[in-house]
């Protein structure tokens, strides 16, 4: 119903709101659906994990705008313009850097969309190839690494539902990453678009198109959802400033490593990335308490649609979990089950409802305490089959274009949520395939004799 109402409309808000309405239709008949989709969204926003991707959005949208305005990111720009002297160098570049920030997507995407995205710019690349490049760097990559903070939740996850040693669940959780066969070409497909090895192709190319010939970096209504709402904003801001490098990247690695420090917390450390900020600049003379404050204030206000649309996210995946639809295609699946086909069923099933409905933490929980008792059953593989659920949790993350890691790039890249999907789709879906028969291959050798 969502798709369609996106495919029709062109419109992601309202394709929310009436696929919710449709939802609660269902659960509750035509007569009292009103009253209880008002209740389920006053639950969502009571819910701790909401609470915390919309702190996230307000810090980092006040944290954007104060870079902005203290020049930080114009000189940012101008230092990586006169060492990198073509596109293909920026965007491989950008790739790299997700290395150095691994431990959250979350991070990954704000951090990368704001330092890079100017930069880029300047090199005419499309919006939807920034994005595209940043997405498939954050939640692929937070997903490859024991110590992100996806290891983190995923290792208490399988602890609970494995029955093991406190901490044990982590080791077991590293011992499925090679096996996370989405994650990997997800990730690595990146500097083969980005060299031409894999060309540029679908609505990617009509984005492509579009620069060439009208010289527009962003498509169409993509300002409702950008951190910075004015692209005239980010040229001037700090006007009669000097621009200097020191004034962004000093301040973002304050952010990394008070993340870091506050236990991979992106809260806290913004928070303190804040304060660093407002002393630092006002030391410096760029930046005065009343003006600091006021980029804040401006900053958290560029981030209400994201804020907006992320809570009618959650609400549909709320009433998603209330119709039971993951134990419901479980519980149907399983008689088709064997050993050798597990990780492949579960990879496409999984998948496809991360995809529909926006999740992937959301999923670990709902999906682990029915797939690890199912897998003991039929007698599959257990770290493939984890493997395959974590896979297609990342796979919901990285490309569903409501996922609040899509709303967090696209926020940060300044590009339109549902262009940013469908551009990307295509070489998401290059990775699916390529997951899909690993996984098939893996299920079959993993069978004794």
């Amino acid at each position: 119903m969502l798709l369609t109402a996106v495919i029709i409309t062109r419109r992601s808000l309202e394709s929310l709101i009436i696929a919710i309405a449709v939802g609660f239709i269902i659960k509750c008949g035509p007569l009292l659906f009103f009253p209880q989709m008002l209740d389920a969204i006053l639950k969502v926003l009571q819910d701790p994990n909401l609470g915390f991707v919309i702190l996230i959005c307000s810090v980092m949208g006040a944290f954007v705008a104060v870079l902005d305005r203290s020049g930080g990111t114009r000189g940012f720009g101008d230092w990586v313009a006169s060492r990198v002297s073509t596109r293909r160098g920026v965007l491989l570049g950008t790739w790299l850097m997700s290395l150095l920030v691994f431990i959250d997507d979350f991070l990954i995407s704000l951090t990368l969309g704001v330092c890079m995205t100017p930069s880029t710019d300047r090199f005419k690349v499309p919006r939807e190839m920034i994005a595209y490049v940043v997405n498939s760097s954050a939640a692929p990559v937070a997903s490859l690494v024991p110590i992100s903070t996806w290891g983190v939740f995923i290792g208490a996850l399988l602890d609970k539902y494995m029955d093991l040693v406190p901490g044990q669940g982590l080791f077991f959780f590293a011992s499925t990453i090679p096996f996370n066969f989405y994650s990997w070409p997800a990730f690595f497909l990146v500097p083969l678009v980005v060299s031409g090895v894999i060309p540029v192709f679908g609505p990617m190319r009509g984005a492509e198109r579009r620069v060439m010939e009208t010289g527009q970096l962003a498509p169409p209504g993509s300002e409702r959802i950008a951190m910075r709402k004015s692209e005239t904003r980010t040229e001037t801001g700090g006007a009669g400033v000097e621009t200097r490098v020191r004034n962004l990247l000093v301040p973002v690695l304050v952010l990394v490593g008070a993340t870091l420090f506050f236990g991979v917390d992106l809260f806290k450390g913004g928070v303190a990335a804040l304060c660093f900020c407002c002393v630092f600049y006002s030391i410096q003379g760029v930046m005065p308490v009343g003006r600091f404050t006021d980029a804040c204030i401006e900053g958290i206000g560029n981030m209400l649609f994201p804020m907006v649309f992320t809570t009618l996210a959650f609400t549909f995946n709320q009433v998603n979990q209330d119709l039971g639809l993951i134990p419901f295609l479980i519980d149907k699946a399983a008689p088709l089950l064997s050993p050798a086909v597990f990780p492949l069923v579960i990879f496409v099933l999984l998948g496809l409802v991360a995809f529909l409905v926006g999740i992937s933490w959301s999923l670990y929980l709902i999906a682990f305490p029915l797939v690890i008792p199912l897998a003991m059953a039929v007698g599959a593989d257990l770290r493939l089959a984890v493997a395959a659920t974590v896979a297609a949790g990342t796979l919901g993350q990285h490309c569903c274009f409501y996922s609040d890691g899509t709303i967090l790039v696209s926020a940060a890249t300044g590009c339109d949520n549902i262009r940013h999907a469908l551009t990307q789709l295509p070489y998401a879906m290059i990775a699916a395939s390529i997951a899909s028969v690993a996984f098939l291959i893996a299920g079959i050798v993993s069978v004794p004799g």
